[in-house]
């Protein structure tokens, strides 16, 4: 890899490799590595002390268009939609507590969300594109989601920490603007918990309490999408009689040298 490459990658990621880990207080410092940080409300929150390191990540997204040919995302899309859905799915159970609307599709592929485990992809389809838009990160987990017209997920974060990132793959064919179902990212300052884990960009808990989206992309068949899983999104709700289907893979940079890091065609 050259070192152009490595800066790029650096930058796309949100850190330096060439960044020493800053010290923290041992005062606020538990021994499991986390930091204790006080909240408005004179609570402490325990955040990651790895959340301490890196640059301003809420801008941390990236898009791309014609990474996969358009007569495989039809391919793909076709054999998503033979397979076994399952209905009634949040985005997590305080969404399914206020739900006002049917819970969308899922189909769980692989992976795990509360641990950690090394897998292989047992979908040779899903292996096909992964091999075309892994931004080089392990893998944590990887699944489908569906939604109908009307249907609509909440806002909500993937991951607390400043190593893991989401890949959005879009497989329905034909979608247009008019059909719906954007992704929104908004700023990390939704609430206390969020804001904790924000010290390192302008909504942190003595930052700016300004809420507003900071970007937002139409469901285009063969869009990917990249971001960092710290950024909170929502899917906005299906307009028309399409199916939305997105392929996600989470994974995390954890362990893995700087050079190992590619994010490939994410400009």
């Amino acid at each position: 890899m050259t070192d152009n490459k490595k800066s790029n990658v650096a930058s796309a990621f949100g850190y330096d490799p060439n960044q020493k880990l800053p010290k923290t207080p041992k005062l606020n410092q538990s021994e499991s590595g986390d930091v204790m940080v006080k909240t408005p409300d004179g609570k402490f929150s325990a955040i990651d002390a790895g959340n301490m390191i890196g640059k301003d990540w809420h801008r941390t997204i990236r898009a791309s268009d014609g990474t996969i040919d358009e007569r495989d995302i039809k391919k793909y899309y076709n054999i998503a939609m033979n397979l076994d859905w399952q209905d009634g799915w949040y985005s997590s159970e305080e969404m399914k507590s206020q739900a006002k609307t049917s819970g969308y599709k899922h189909i769980h592929l692989g992976g795990s969300d509360t641990e950690r485990v090394e897998y292989e992809i047992e979908q040779d389809w899903v292996k096909e594109i992964w091999d075309q838009v892994n931004p080089g990160m392990k893998l944590l987990r990887h699944y489908l989601n569906g939604h109908d017209k009307g249907q609509s997920g909440g806002i909500h974060i993937d991951g607390w920490t400043n190593n893991q990132y989401t890949v959005i793959v879009y497989l329905t064919p034909d979608w247009q603007p008019e059909d719906g179902g954007s992704i929104e990212f908004w700023t990390p300052n939704l609430n206390d918990e969020m804001r904790a884990i924000a010290v390192n960009t302008p909504y942190g808990l003595t930052g700016s309490d300004a809420k507003n989206i900071v970007k937002s992309y139409w469901p285009r068949a063969g869009r990917v999408v990249l971001f960092d899983a710290r950024i909170p999104h929502v899917a906005r709700s299906v307009e028309t009689d399409k199916f939305r289907v997105s392929l996600v893979f989470k994974g995390t940079t954890d362990g893995m040298k700087p050079e190992e890091v590619d994010p490939k065609d994410f400009k």
